[in-house]
C-alpha cells in the first residue's frame, strides 16, 4: 500500500481510530480507567432537575447517625429546617469522581449557607487519601446506621437537594453539573423561602 493512501485511509477513520484508541487505554491500561472514564463523564454532566411538586417526597424522619473521617459523631437531624446536600459517592466510581470538582466548587461558593453530606461507605483512610490527592474539603460521612427510607440508593452518586420546609426538591443519579448557573439560582431561591 503507497503512503498517499494509508494517508487518505486514516484521515477517513481518524475518529475511528481514536474511539478504539481511548476504548483500548481503558480495557488493557488500568491505571488510565478511572481518569478516562471520569472526564468523559464530566463532560456528559448535565445541570441537576428540579422535582415535580407531586414527586417531592417530605422526610418522615432525619434520624441518621453518620461519622466523620476523623470519628466525630454526627447526626442529619442537625440539618433539619435547612437547605442540605447530601450525595451518596465512593472514590472508585467514575461519575462520582466525575461530579465532585463542580460539588467542592459548590461547597467553596456557599460554605455554611448550605448543610453537605458527602456519604461513602469506604475505609476513612482511603477517603482521606483521595481527598487529600484531589484537594478536596468538603466534608465526608461514613453511615452508622441505616438511613431514612429517603435515601435508600441502589446506584452511585445519588444527591438529594432538600429544602427548609423538609422536602426532597432534586433527587439526581449518575454525574451532574452541581455549580451550573441554573443550579446556583435554584440554590439561591431556596436559601431566600
Amino acid at each position: 500500500m503507497d503512503k498517499n493512501k494509508v494517508s487518505e485511509w486514516i484521515k477517513k477513520r481518524k475518529w475511528d481510530i481514536l474511539f478504539f484508541g481511548i476504548l483500548g487505554l481503558i480495557v488493557f491500561v488500568p491505571q488510565v480507567r478511572m481518569p478516562v472514564m471520569s472526564t468523559v463523564q464530566r463532560v456528559l454532566a448535565r445541570t441537576p432537575k428540579e422535582l415535580a411538586p407531586e414527586q417531592q417526597k417530605t422526610i418522615q424522619t432525619f434520624d441518621w447517625m453518620l461519622t466523620d473521617v476523623n470519628n466525630n459523631m454526627v447526626n442529619l437531624s442537625e440539618s433539619r429546617g435547612k437547605v442540605t446536600i447530601i450525595n451518596l459517592w465512593a472514590t472508585w466510581c467514575p461519575p462520582c469522581v466525575a461530579e465532585m470538582p463542580s460539588l467542592q466548587k459548590l461547597y467553596d461558593h456557599y460554605g455554611d449557607q448550605l448543610d453537605y453530606y458527602f456519604i461513602s461507605n469506604e475505609n476513612p483512610e482511603v477517603i482521606q487519601r483521595f481527598m487529600k490527592s484531589k484537594g478536596y474539603t468538603f466534608p465526608v460521612y461514613i453511615p452508622i446506621n441505616t438511613p431514612p427510607t429517603q435515601f435508600h440508593s441502589n446506584s452511585l452518586p445519588t444527591t438529594y437537594v432538600i429544602d427548609k420546609n423538609e422536602k426532597i426538591v432534586m433527587e439526581e443519579v449518575g454525574a451532574h453539573d452541581w455549580f451550573s448557573e441554573s443550579f446556583r439560582a435554584k440554590v439561591n431561591m431556596l436559601l431566600e423561602e
